[in-house]
């Protein structure tokens, strides 16, 4: 026999007992360390990976439920955005709109003494179009023509208003009048585009 096993033969049986201990506890190491911690983290990865799935599959079930739904309201606000943009004229309309705005003064029985378009602003999709009137008549007069303008089927916005040297005469109360007539127009797409560049150019 090897003198090695014989030495262990020999300890007492405590010694023994402690050297298997000892050897079951280092091939426990081994096989946690090389073997069930690997296996472990792969496990709990793919348990990981097994519930995003789930939650994406049960994300997409409602999307489906829904789609028939979503499409509907899509549909709705299409026909909304329709109409909204029936309401906002093109830069080819701007001048008969204008037009009209004063026409109007004129029907309601005003004289007009300035009616002078100011610079456009520009917003995300559309670009406000503001006008400066000067106006003398009476207040009714004044009235009528604000009346008129706000059932234009175009969007047309009556503020800044300024009531000026008020004079009581026969015909009733004479006012010269300033206001602000602000319209609206759709942006065309060349304009959208050109837009966005200047905006990606300031932030450069």
């Amino acid at each position: 026999m090897h003198p090695f096993v014989e030495q262990i033969l020999e300890r007492p049986t405590s010694h023994k007992v402690g050297g298997w201990i000892g050897i079951i506890l280092f091939l426990t190491f081994v096989f946690w360390q090389y073997f069930y911690s690997g296996l472990s983290e792969e496990l709990t990865k793919l348990n990981e990976e097994i519930e995003s799935l789930e939650g994406k599959i049960l994300t997409e079930r409602r999307i489906a439920r829904n789609l028939d739904k979503v499409r509907e309201e899509v549909k709705e606000l299409d026909v909304k955005l329709k109409f909204a943009m029936q309401e906002l004229p093109d830069k080819k309309e701007i001048p008969d709109l204008l037009s009209t705005i004063s026409d109007l003064a004129t029907d309601a029985g005003l004289e007009i003494t300035l009616f002078k378009p100011r610079p456009e602003q520009h917003r995300d999709f559309y670009a406000e179009v503001p006008v400066s009137i000067s106006v003398d008549g009476s207040y009714h007069q004044v009235a009528t023509f604000f009346d008129e303008v706000g059932q234009l089927p175009r969007i047309v916005n009556i503020n800044q208003i300024a009531l000026r040297n008020p004079k009581v005469e026969d015909t009733g109360v004479m006012v010269k009048a300033d206001c602000s007539a602000t319209t609206f127009r759709y942006l065309e797409e060349s304009e959208r585009v050109q837009k966005k560049k200047k905006k990606k150019g300031r932030r450069r």
